[in-house]
């Protein structure tokens, strides 16, 4: 078996790269800086090792309806009929997802409240707020616009721990008027997604 070899030649006087000493310079003092020590000779040699850490988030982000909004039972013809932000029957929304992230928070109310037959409405007058420290409507933030996206609330209402909360609170006013017996409804949309 024969073995085949070729070997370049250059006939010019090589000069001494000026830029491969400062590269070697920089490579060193990048070395230094992560901690080595020494410098390894062929019986020698010397290893250290970082560690490195990273958290990877997941999508984790809900929107739980504790409790409806709720008008109760009124008169036919009766006039405004109010729910205020501290009442028991103001609907409620948990949003949990992690703690101290901002997300953004889309309310979509009905534009009335539609009975059952789909014939008759009444007329709704929304308004909604948020706490995103505690549960508690009484130190809620107004929203501006309750059919609108809020921007930046951040889910921390939790002492300890990876996840955090945010409240919404639903509440606001209908007119009766002179409509049918029966039961009005309608839907009140909550979306919520990272800022």
């Amino acid at each position: 078996m024969e073995a085949r070899f070729s070997i370049g030649v250059c006939r010019e006087r090589m000069t001494p790269n000026p830029w491969r000493y400062i590269r070697l310079a920089i490579e060193v003092a990048f070395y230094l800086s992560l901690g080595f020590s020494g410098v390894s000779f062929a019986q020698s040699s010397a290893t250290q090792s970082r560690s490195i850490s990273i958290g990877i988030a997941s999508t984790w982000l809900s929107a739980y309806v504790n409790r409806p909004l709720d008008f109760g039972t009124v008169v036919a013809g009766s006039g405004a009929h109010n729910v205020a932000l501290t009442d028991f029957n103001t609907g409620k929304v948990t949003i949990s997802g992690f703690r101290f992230f901002p997300v953004y928070v889309t309310l979509t109310p009905p534009p009335s409240l539609v009975s059952t037959n789909g014939l008759d409405s009444l007329s709704y007058s929304p308004a909604a707020a948020y706490n995103s420290m505690a549960d508690n409507p009484s130190g809620a933030t107004v929203w501006s616009t309750p059919s609108g996206t809020e921007n930046g609330i951040y889910l921390s209402a939790n002492p300890s721990g990876w996840y955090g909360y945010a409240y919404v609170y639903l509440y606001g006013s209908i007119n009766v008027t002179n409509v049918p017996p029966g039961a009005y409804s309608g839907t009140y949309t909550v979306s919520v997604s990272y800022w």
